[in-house]
C-alpha cells in the first residue's frame, strides 16, 4: 500500500510525544513492506523533503511551521494530487486535523481516511480554563481562546470524523469526547514504545537522579517539578538531581525559576536528546516526574520511562490513569498541586523499597500492553480494513 499520513508537526520541527509516535508508526509500515509518505508543515530552515528511515517526508514550504491554516490546505491538496499521479494513494493516515484540506479530493477519487486523535479542542479546552491565570490577557484567554477552539471543532474536527473510515485513540479516555460523527468507528490503540532488554534501574545510589522530560511550555509543569525539589527536607533534597530534558519558549523561565531558588546544583538542563543519547539519559535515571496541567492522552515520555523501570510521579489528567495505577506501578498526583507532588516524591525516598516495587510493575505493564510492535500492527490492520471496505 502507499500510505499517505498528514500532521501539522513532526520530529523535523519538534521533539515531542505525537511526533515521535507518528515517526515510530510510519518506521514500522515501511518495515513491514509499505510505502509512506508524510505530508507537514513548512520548516523554518526551508527543506522541503527528505527522507528518514525509508519514510518521504514533505514538508510544504510557504505554509507556517506546525500550524494548520488555508494557505496549508491549499498546498496540502496540490501536493497529494501530485503523490497520487506519481504513485496512487491507498489511504490516508490523518493525524487529528491533518487531513481537513483534502476531504473533497479523498472522497472524489475514493481513497479512505483513517484518523489518530492524542486529544481533542474539547479536552484542551478543558485543560485551557484549569491552567489559564487571572492576568492583564484575561479577556483573550476567558473568551477568544475558547471561541477559536470551539470553532475549531466545529469546523475542522467534525468534518474529519465524518469523513473518517476509522477512528483510532491513543487512549479510551477520549472516547467520551468523541461521540458526535465517531459512532462504530472508533477503537483505541495505545502508543507503543521500544522495550529495552535489561535496563538494570539502581535504586541503590547515593544520589538518585530524576528526569522531566518534554516539550517546554508551562503546561507541562515542569516548574512544579523544580519546586517539589525545593520544598524538600534538606536531608532528602541533597540526595536528588533533576535532569530536565528538552526545548520550548518556557525554558529561560525555568532557568530564571531556577536561579531565582538557588537550585542550580540541583538540576540540570540538557535540551533535546534522542536515540542513544536519550536511552543512556533514561539508564541513568531512576524517578520520572510529569506534572503536567495538560489534557495529555497517552504520553510518550511516560511509556519509555516505564519501560526502563523508572517510577513514574504524573497527574491524574487525561489518558494518564488508564495506564498508572496508583502506588502499584506508578503514583498519581492532582494536576498543579505541588504539596502533592512533594508528598509523593517525599514518601518514595524514605522508603527505596517502594521505588523497587513499582518499577518491576511499571515495566511488567508496558511489556503486556505497550510495545512498538503491537502499535504498528494493530494499526495497520485498521488501515488495510479501511482499504478493503
Amino acid at each position: 500500500m502507499h500510505i499517505v499520513v498528514m500532521s501539522r508537526t513532526t520530529l523535523g520541527h519538534s521533539l515531542g510525544g505525537m511526533q515521535k509516535q507518528t515517526m515510530d508508526l510510519c518506521q514500522g509500515f515501511v518495515k513491514k513492506g509499505h510505502k509512506v509518505t508524510v505530508i507537514t508543515t513548512g520548516r523554518q530552515d526551508k527543506v522541503d523533503s527528505e527522507i528518514i528511515n525509508g519514510v518521504d517526508v514533505c514538508y510544504l514550504t510557504g505554509s507556517k511551521p506546525s500550524h494548520y491554516s488555508r494557505k496549508w490546505n491549499k498546498l496540502a491538496q496540490q501536493m497529494i494530487a501530485q503523490l497520487h499521479q506519481k504513485t496512487p494513494i491507498d489511504v490516508i493516515h490523518s493525524q487529528s486535523m491533518g487531513a481537513n484540506g483534502v476531504l473533497k479530493w479523498a472522497k472524489s477519487n475514493s481513497i479512505p481516511i483513517v484518523s489518530t486523535w492524542h486529544g481533542t479542542n474539547l479536552t484542551e479546552l478543558s485543560a485551557h480554563f484549569s491552567s489559564a491565570s487571572y492576568n492583564p490577557r484575561y479577556w483573550h484567554w476567558l473568551v477568544i481562546t475558547p471561541i477559536t477552539m470551539l470553532t475549531r471543532y466545529l469546523t475542522m474536527e467534525l468534518p474529519i470524523r465524518k469523513a473518517s473510515s476509522a477512528i483510532t485513540l491513543v487512549s479510551p479516555t477520549l472516547e467520551k469526547h468523541m461521540r458526535k460523527h465517531a459512532n462504530g468507528k472508533v477503537i483505541t490503540i495505545p502508543n507503543g514504545v521500544f522495550i529495552p532488554k535489561n535496563p538494570g534501574t539502581n535504586f541503590d545510589s547515593k544520589v538518585l537522579e530524576l528526569i522531566s522530560i518534554g516539550r517546554l511550555v508551562k503546561q507541562k509543569g515542569v516548574q512544579h517539578a523544580i519546586h517539589s525539589l525545593y520544598d524538600l527536607p534538606e536531608n532528602l533534597r541533597s540526595k536528588v538531581h533533576l535532569n530536565i530534558v528538552g526545548e520550548g519558549p518556557y525554558l529561560t523561565d525555568l532557568k530564571h525559576l531556577c536561579a531565582n531558588l538557588e537550585m542550580d546544583s540541583c538540576v540540570t538542563f540538557h535540551g533535546r536528546m534522542v536515540g542513544d543519547e536519550l536511552a543512556n539519559m533514561y539508564e541513568k535515571c531512576q524517578i520520572h516526574l510529569m506534572p503536567t496541567t495538560s489534557h495529555e492522552g497517552l504520553p510518550l515520555t511516560i511509556l519509555e520511562g516505564m519501560s526502563y523501570g523508572l517510577v513514574t510521579i504524573a497527574s491524574n489528567i487525561g489518558g494518564i490513569p488508564s495506564l498508572i495505577t496508583h502506588r502499584e506501578n506508578g503514583l498519581l498526583i492532582s494536576p498543579g498541586n505541588r504539596e502533592d507532588l512533594t508528598d509523593n516524591l517525599v514518601a518514595i525516598l524514605e522508603d527505596r523499597s517502594i521505588m523497587k516495587t513499582i518499577s518491576k510493575a511499571a515495566r511488567t505493564s508496558i511489556i503486556e500492553r505497550y510495545s512498538m510492535e503491537k502499535m504498528v500492527t494493530d494499526t495497520l490492520d485498521v488501515l488495510v480494513k479501511a482499504v478493503k471496505e
